[in-house]
Order: C-alpha cells, then sequence, then structure tokens
C-alpha cells in the first residue's frame, strides 16, 4: 500500500445492519475506492448500486482475482466469515469485518492462523467507540473523575421477531450465538474503558421466549475477570419489546473508586456523572465520530500501522465471546481465559 492512490475496496454481503454504516463510510472516504460487490439478492445488489455503479462479481475469489482488491468489506454470515478471512489472508488483503468474527472457537483459531501466517490486519466497526454516550464516559475515565474503574455492568437487549429474523438465527451449525453475536460490542467497551484484558469468564444462558422448536436462546449473563482486578457483567437477549423506539435500550453502569456514571443509549442517548466531589451532573456529549471511521482505518494501513481498532482487539473480543458462551453451554463452569 501507499503511493498516494486509493485504497481499492470489495464488499462481500450486504444483509445486515452494521455493513450499511461501513458501506457509506467507506463512500465518504476520500482515501478509497469500492470496486467491487459479491451479493446473491438481486434486491440487495440493487439497493446499494442504485446512486453507485459498483461491479458485481460472482464471488469473492474471482474479485480478488481480477479487482486488484486491498481491502474487503464483509457482511457474510457468520460459519462463513471464517473461510473469507482465509481467503483474503492468502492474498495479502486487509478485512473490515461486520460483527461478529465468526461462529466457533475452531473458526477463532482458523482465522488467528490465516492473520499471522500471511501478516494482514483485522478491524472490526465497534460503534460504541463512535457513539457520543460512551466517547463522554470514556474521557471522564481518561480525566480520572472516576478514580480507578472497579466494576462495569453493560446490557446488550435487543428486539427479534420469529418471521423477522433470518432463519439461520435459528440453526445452531449457522449462527454463533447471542453473547457473541449482541455482546461483542460489551465486551470491546469493558477493555477500552478499562485498557485490560479479560482473563477469566463465566456465564449462564437461558431460553424463555423464543421455545418452540427451532429455539433461539434469548438471554446470557456473563460475568468477566480483568487483568486489573476489575469486573464486568454483561447481558445479551433477544427479549426488548416490539414497541422499543430502536433495536434495543442500551445501559452501561461504571462504578470507580471516586465516582460512577449510567449511561443509557440507543433508544435515548445521556450520561449521568457523579463524583465524591461533584453532585451528580450530565456533560454535553459531543457528535459521533463513526462516519471517518473507513477513512481513519485506511489511513492507518496506509502507513502500515494498526487501526484503532486493532487486529488484537477483534481477536481478544472474540476469544472472549466465544469462551462466555462455551461456559454457558456447559452450566456456567469458570474458563480461563489465555494470555496471548
Amino acid at each position: 500500500m501507499g503511493g498516494g492512490a486509493d485504497m481499492r475496496i470489495g464488499i462481500v454481503g450486504v444483509h445486515y445492519g452494521h455493513i450499511a454504516g461501513m458501506v457509506q463510510s467507506a463512500r465518504r472516504a476520500p482515501g478509497s475506492e469500492i470496486v467491487g460487490l459479491v451479493e446473491a439478492d438481486d434486491g440487495l445488489f440493487g439497493r446499494y448500486t442504485e446512486q453507485t455503479a459498483i461491479p458485481r462479481y460472482d464471488n469473492l475469489e474471482q474479485m480478488l482475482e481480477q479487482a486488484r482488491l486491498q481491502v474487503v468489506l464483509e457482511g457474510v454470515t457468520h460459519r462463513d466469515k471464517a473461510p473469507l478471512v482465509e481467503t483474503c489472508a492468502a492474498a495479502g488483503v486487509h478485512v473490515l469485518l461486520d460483527k461478529p468474527l465468526c461462529r466457533t472457537l475452531e473458526d477463532w483459531e482458523r482465522i488467528r492462523t490465516a492473520v499471522q501466517q500471511n501478516d494482514i490486519k483485522l478491524s472490526m466497526w465497534f460503534t460504541s467507540r463512535s457513539y457520543p454516550p460512551f466517547i463522554a464516559l470514556k474521557q471522564a475515565i481518561v480525566d480520572g473523575l472516576l478514580g480507578d474503574v472497579v466494576s462495569i455492568i453493560s446490557t446488550h437487549p435487543h428486539k427479534t421477531t420469529r418471521s423477522g429474523a433470518p432463519a439461520w438465527y435459528f440453526d445452531p451449525e449457522a449462527y454463533t450465538g447471542p453473547f457473541h453475536d449482541l455482546a461483542c460490542h460489551g465486551v470491546d467497551q469493558v477493555r477500552w474503558l478499562t485498557g485490560a484484558e479479560c482473563v477469566g469468564v463465566h456465564a449462564l444462558e437461558t431460553c424463555r421466549k423464543f421455545t418452540e422448536a427451532p429455539q433461539l436462546t434469548d438471554h446470557v449473563q456473563a460475568s468477566l475477570a480483568l487483568s486489573d482486578g476489575s469486573m464486568a457483567t454483561l447481558t445479551a437477549d433477544w427479549l426488548t419489546p416490539q414497541k422499543t423506539p430502536a433495536f434495543g435500550d442500551t445501559r452501561c453502569i461504571v462504578m470507580g473508586t471516586r465516582g460512577s456514571a449510567h449511561l443509557r443509549a440507543y433508544a435515548k442517548d445521556e450520561l449521568l456523572l457523579v463524583t465524591d466531589d461533584r453532585e451528580p451532573f450530565a456533560p454535553e456529549l459531543g457528535p459521533g465520530t463513526g462516519g471517518g471511521f473507513v477513512q481513519d482505518m485506511i489511513d492507518a494501513w496506509d502507513r502500515g500501522e494498526e487501526n484503532f481498532i486493532s487486529t488484537d482487539d477483534v481477536l481478544a473480543v472474540a476469544e472472549a465471546c466465544l469462551l462466555a458462551q462455551d461456559s454457558a453451554r456447559r452450566g456456567g463452569e469458570f474458563v480461563t481465559i489465555p494470555e496471548r
């Protein structure tokens, strides 16, 4: 890379919500050129090309061979992610992934091996880092208002219906599970807000709403131990009422040695802080920063550096989530997260 030319980006799959924002950010990035799209659904392909023409390819291999890609943006099903990354890695092409990273721990190991052997970079748009209340919360922690972070509670409620969800969400051979799918944002929040690594986890799961076959696990709760001695409790669920005005009503509570923070996001955006020295107050929320995500990524990768959401971030978050799901499926057994 380098040399001042635009970074050549290909897109594979446009089925899910995050990929829309990723593509919009790529279109706004002065340093990018979208040079190909793989999408079998004619309606979806038309939706993404009605304003700006994008060459269509039958598959990833054809696009890699003919379009001289440097980056792939992907929005494929969970079981298709590991082979996609392996194919891109073999071609020396970096990948910006829609969440989650993959379906299983075996897929995770395949991806890690491919990245290491081929020296490519991964990134993932964990949108909390670009969202106003979380930006303000991070700044409060950086400024020392809360003292040392001791405990974080982060919720990840989402709404769905059996008829509205993709059929493969109800297939455990295709869907990773709700904690990895939804609470990956929370695991990233925990690592980002504390600067610590996840070193252990235990979790429980249940199915109380989507109980008819085929079932969908609809609530998972996990407790994480962190390398700095702090702790986190995260939830992921498909229980959000249909009348909720957003996909979910997210909450985050941070308790520190000198103060606390109560955050609400998406259904309503607000942050309330209170410290030993100051009564409860709501800091002003600035603008979001997500629009420039792809440009920031391009600039970093063009310099040969990691994006601010790095390959290590992507792998660490996914491993913690997958081990949480493994713990839940084993009845809550505590699982040590390996030091990498």
